[in-house]
């Protein structure tokens, strides 16, 4: 039979690769194993652009480019947007179909995904470039907020990099609203950690510094204060 000549296309996106890196049909542990394997692998690949833009963000904040490191970051944030709707494809497989899914999994477990693992360690690195950013003019995050009048650029990057530090918690707590709905909290991983522990992971930030800032804020501003009445 001769072989079917690939196109440019096919040869630059690898498709061929691509589209056989899935269980073959034969081998599935049910129908729906294709949808949690792609769902997964899609996942991976937001993960490695992700990466991919952090690192970029931290260059560019080492060379004093503000702005081009908020675009970086702006793709960061789009692509953790768009996390949750591809991990919401995995409710259409029933609970048992899930498990039966999961019982072929091995020890495998998505708390060894290693651009999720990557994202944890590389996203608290960001701090140290931007606070050299800050020092620079002076400033601490608190007093940014101050002055963002006077200082649009730079205060825009610390509205993105709160902004990552949001979504990748949203994220986190999707995940656990996933968790619960596929396999229940009070239950264990296959590693034989609680599914519970999960919920102390989604309390952790990369830039609390960030956060406690718009506490200072609120209490400069006096908002929380013996507000007048209208």
């Amino acid at each position: 039979m001769e072989q079917k000549k690939l196109t440019d296309y096919e040869k630059y996106i690898r498709t061929d690769e691509l589209l056989n890196l899935q269980k073959k049909e034969e081998d599935l542990c049910c129908e729906d194993e294709l949808t949690f394997q792609m769902i997964h692998q899609i996942a991976e690949l937001h993960f490695k652009l992700i990466i991919q833009y952090i690192q970029l963000a931290d260059k560019n904040m080492l060379e004093q480019e503000v702005i081009q490191a908020t675009q970086q970051l702006q793709r960061v944030n789009m692509h953790l947007k768009q996390l949750p709707p591809v991990f919401d494809m995995v409710k259409v497989i029933s609970p048992l179909d899930y498990h039966t899914i999961r019982l072929s999994l091995g020890r495998g477990s998505g708390q060894d995904s290693p651009g999720f693992n990557d994202i944890l360690k590389l996203g608290p690195t960001l701090w140290e470039p931007f606070e050299q950013l800050l020092s620079t003019k002076q400033l601490t995050p608190f007093m940014l907020h101050q002055t963002a009048k006077d200082n649009m650029e730079l205060f825009l990057l610390m509205q993105e990099l709160t902004a990552f530090d949001e979504n990748f918690q949203t994220f986190r707590k999707h995940h656990i609203q996933l968790v619960r709905r596929m396999i229940g909290l009070n239950t264990k991983s296959l590693k034989g950690i609680p599914a519970q522990a999960l919920e102390n992971g989604a309390k952790y930030e990369f830039y609390p510094k960030l956060w406690e800032a718009i506490c200072e804020l609120t209490d400069w501003t006096g908002s929380s204060y013996n507000p007048k009445p209208l």
